[in-house]
């Protein structure tokens, strides 16, 4: 199979590497930049979980023809990237590839149909997926695996059919554990659940995942967080349990006890987060559905909050208002 990873973060570098390893015709598609300069001379430096380093052959480019040809294209980046990067590969995706988001939030799917449909109206199917693998960047042209998980996948509105089959088990042969559901919305509500939970307050308080399980305070304010989220499922006809989400925050939370959520790296190095797709969409879809999420909204304006303090998130907002 013919795959474009289109984001060379750590979760882009990493499902990359994987494929690559499996010998898979990946290309992993990113911005310039020293990471993906590093890989195009010397490969990619993959650390897995106990340590091991191995370098993994990898093509990686920033020229929108690699997508050419592609039979599936797996877009990873950060979600308010998610038109930016997709934009350029519209014409080189072929109408009859298959577009599957991993990213974290709500809101990815929609994006990518917008941005990828052609004048014409014909785009590619866009699917659905969620995973629990984790993994963090190192220096340029490195990437640590730092957790392992399950990864879902599904259509919008129908079951499985032979390409999501064929794709799921690709994946699970290149040591990414891949299931093909037929509820895949529910998949995407208790992962966005437990971002809500971990990673506002993760970035917040400044501690790595294990204190939300550990912590009296901030297990209160995740499980609190978690219930509002869903709340909000429940009234959008996602069935979802709050004691079974409150119980996964908490599972999730101890086994990447090390690990330092995304939110967390992004506000440290005055990035911007995902909190808009995360715990801003739980607020859009409270207020849509009539479901009150005052937790939400609290953590969601303490983030952007923190975000307008960093010089380097000004400096970003206004290079893309010139543009």
């Amino acid at each position: 199979m013919r795959i474009v990873v289109v984001g060379a973060g750590a979760m882009g570098s990493l499902v990359a590497a994987r494929l690559a390893q499996a010998g898979e015709l990946v290309t992993l598609f990113g911005r310039p930049s020293p990471h993906l300069e590093a890989i195009q001379r010397d490969g990619l430096t993959l650390v897995e979980m106990d340590g091991a380093r191995q370098s993994v052959p990898l093509n990686a480019t920033s020229d929108a023809d690699a997508a050419g040809g592609a039979e599936l294209v797996i877009v990873l980046v950060k979600a308010w990237a998610t038109a930016e990067a997709i934009a350029p590969l519209r014409e080189a995706i072929p109408r009859e590839a298959r577009v599957l988001t991993l990213q974290n939030g709500l809101g990815n799917a929609a994006a990518l149909r917008a941005t990828l449909r052609r004048p014409d109206g014909a785009r590619p199917a866009v699917l659905l997926g969620v995973t629990t693998q984790a993994a963090n960047r190192g220096t340029p042209g490195e990437v640590i695996h730092t957790g392992a998980g399950i990864t879902a996948i599904g259509r919008r509105r129908a079951g499985p059919d032979s390409h999501l089959t064929a794709i799921a088990r690709t994946l699970s042969a290149a040591g990414v554990p891949t299931v093909a559901v037929d509820d895949i919305h529910r998949w995407v509500w208790r992962k966005l659940a437990v971002n809500a939970a971990i990673n506002p307050l993760t970035a917040l308080a400044g501690v790595p995942n294990r204190d939300i399980s550990s912590d009296r305070d901030l297990r209160a304010a995740a499980a609190a967080l978690a219930r509002e989220v869903t709340a909000v499922a429940l009234a959008n006809g996602i069935n979802l349990d709050a004691q079974d989400i409150v119980a996964a925050v908490n599972d999730v939370a101890r086994a990447t006890g090390t690990n330092r959520s995304s939110m967390l790296h992004d506000l440290e190095a005055g990035s911007r987060t995902e909190i808009d797709a995360i715990n801003g969409a739980v607020v859009t879809e409270g207020a849509r559905v009539h479901v009150p999420v005052p937790l939400n909204h609290a953590v969601t304006a303490l983030i952007r909050a923190r975000e307008r303090l960093s010089d380097t998130y000004q400096e970003e907002m206004a290079s893309r208002t010139d543009d």
